[in-house]
């Protein structure tokens, strides 16, 4: 028997995840470092103190807001379905207490299935293909 459906949310989460690795872990700084380098004047050496600004907080600005943004939003797994009320934990009795499964939403799956690609590719572009003369790296 074919499960179609858990292989095609599957599928759905990797796409996901890779299109939201390549745009924010590739994308975003590649942006802030031309946008820096339009900034940096052209007459004389060394880089000027606006655009190493622009690629120091330009990035961190841009996931500042990503986390705003995104904050605005309630990712739920179930939806429609009423919360259940809240008891204080002095009024419920040790028999009464349920463990309740924790279940991570498709939208945190795909958050964090992205910053692993990310971090994966980091990676392998540091061990194998970024040549350093120095022996410090």
């Amino acid at each position: 028997m074919l499960y179609v459906r858990p292989m095609l949310r599957a599928m759905g989460i990797l796409t996901a995840a890779v299109a939201c690795a390549v745009l924010f872990g590739v994308g975003i700084p590649l942006v802030w470092v031309w946008l820096a380098s339009q900034v940096q004047p052209t007459v004389g050496g060394g880089t000027g103190m606006l655009a190493a600004a622009v690629v120091i907080l330009g990035p961190l600005a841009s996931y500042i807001a990503l986390v705003v943004f995104a904050g605005r939003f309630r990712f739920t797994q179930a939806s429609g379905s009423a919360p259940e009320p809240q008891r204080m934990a002095w009024t419920r009795s040790r028999g009464e207490i349920r463990q309740k499964a924790r279940y991570t939403s498709t939208f945190e799956e795909i958050v964090l299935l992205a910053v692993l690609i990310v971090g994966f590719g980091f990676e392998v572009w540091f061990f194998f293909f970024a040549k350093c003369s120095s022996a410090l790296c």
